[in-house]
């Protein structure tokens, strides 16, 4: 019964609407009839309601869709204007790329010219560290020379001396034996002028033996100068190295002082009173202070040649472009600022890498978004990390030499092309490593 009632309600209230909707229809649209006379005739012209329904809406079709074509004319002027806009500035930017490819062509054979050079000077580089450290064992070999001719002459002026401590003696007994004659002069005659024949001819002895020590003893000021200007010379050589080596590490930005620290406390202990050294004006206190000088000029000159050996300043490749420098720089891949601790060389695929120093591979595999990865441990803290190889040609534990061939160029892990990044870290801190590079092409210039 309740849903009998509910649809009779209904259909109730869809007569009124429907009475309604008639209503107004008939209110807005009643009909019309027009008269048209032609030639004495009269015409009827009924409209009706469903006509001017009819009109009405193909008045209101037809006012929108001029409405929607004007607004789709002026619109597509703009998006034309746009397009060309756009146009435009792709061909300034295309333009401005072909510009960048010839500067960076240009560069790329400026560089290649560079390397070339460097590659003989050094060469030069390696034949003048052999002949000065040739120079430097004929330099040790002639000072170890003079020390011992040094102790000779030591002996002999001591030899010297005991002789004349008894010819002084022997002085002492002729003048207590002349005393004697004398007592005895009116009675020996005789034995008066053997004794004055004896005296004369130890005076003449003595002046004799007066004379050799006087030659001995400028020898051995002329020996102790001529060593103390060859001793002198070489410490001014080996000064002028030192300064050569300490200059191409501030041009690194690394310190000598620091990087030879552990190993100046690591050797042996040493100590005793202070006792002030006042004589330098003997020759023999003299050149002992400069032999102790030059002992500690070229201890130090070797812990800074070795030190030399092991720094990392040369290119890993032979031909590069550098794509990417050491610190602040955006993220190749999300285009966010990013810190970058290394170098990237741009190069082609498969190029060859190079050790930069001699050392011990201390890691060779695959280590995340570096990719194939190479690390070598050179000594003295220093380390070096070669990315994104396509090919690895050392193991873990292995002895490489200077240059020495260690992988092939790839792309390797997260990258974006053919590329070889490279770092350089001492004691576990990142190193910029353009500045050895330009540190070993100022010793290159320099030899």
């Amino acid at each position: 019964m309740a849903k009998k009632r509910a649809s009779i309600q209904t259909d109730d209230e869809f007569e009124i609407f429907k009475k309604r909707a008639t209503a107004l229809i008939a209110r807005w649209f009643p009909q019309h009839e027009l008269l048209i006379r032609t030639d004495g005739k009269i015409s009827h012209l009924k409209i009706s309601k469903s006509m001017q329904i009819s009109a009405l809406i193909v008045l209101v079709m037809s006012v929108g869709w001029g409405i929607f074509a004007s607004f789709s004319y002026f619109i597509h002027d703009e998006i034309v204007v746009s397009r060309n806009k756009e146009i435009l500035e792709a061909r300034m930017a295309y333009r401005g790329l072909l510009s960048e490819v010839h500067e960076y062509q240009d560069k790329f054979s400026d560089l290649t010219d560079e390397l070339s050079k460097n590659h003989g000077l050094m060469l030069n580089l390696v034949e003048k560290n052999a002949a000065l450290q040739q120079n430097v064992k004929s330099a040790v070999d002639k000072l170890e020379t003079s020390e011992s001719r040094h102790k000779r002459i030591v002996i002999a002026k001591a030899n010297l001396k005991q002789k004349l401590a008894n010819i002084q003696i022997e002085l002492k007994s002729l003048n207590n034996h002349n005393f004697s004659l004398k007592g005895n002069l009116n009675s020996v005659t005789t034995d008066l002028e053997s004794a004055l024949s004896e005296r004369n001819l130890a005076r003449s002895k003595s002046d004799t033996l007066s004379g050799i020590i006087k030659k001995l003893k400028n020898e051995l000021t002329e020996l102790n100068r001529s060593e103390i200007a060859v001793l002198r010379k070489l410490s001014e050589t080996t000064k002028g190295n030192i300064a050569d080596i300490q200059y191409v590490l501030n041009y690194t930005g690394l310190k000598a002082a620091k990087l030879l620290k552990k190993k100046k406390n690591s050797r042996s202990a040493q100590g005793g009173p202070f006792i002030p050294l006042n004589s330098v004006t003997i020759p023999s206190e003299k050149l002992k202070s400069i032999l102790y000088n030059l002992n500690s000029q070229i201890e130090q000159y070797k812990d800074l040649q070795g030190l030399m050996k092991r720094l990392p300043l040369s290119s890993p490749l032979n031909y590069f472009t550098i794509s990417s420098h050491f610190g602040k720089r955006r993220d190749p891949i999300n285009k966010r600022w990013a810190v970058h601790q290394g170098l990237d060389f741009g190069g082609i695929k498969n190029s060859s890498v190079y050790s930069t120093a001699p050392g011990t591979v201390s890691f060779a595999g695959r280590n995340g978004k570096y990719g194939k990865l190479i690390e070598i441990n050179h000594g003295y803290g220093f380390k070096t990390k070669y990315g994104h190889l396509n090919k690895i040609l050392v193991k873990r534990g292995e002895k490489v030499d200077y240059r020495a061939k260690i992988g092939l160029m790839g792309s390797t892990g997260r990258s974006t092309g053919p590329h070889l990044h490279y770092e350089i870290l001492l004691r576990g801190k990142h190193q910029n490593p353009w500045r050895f590079i330009k540190a070993g092409r100022y010793v290159y210039k320099r030899k």
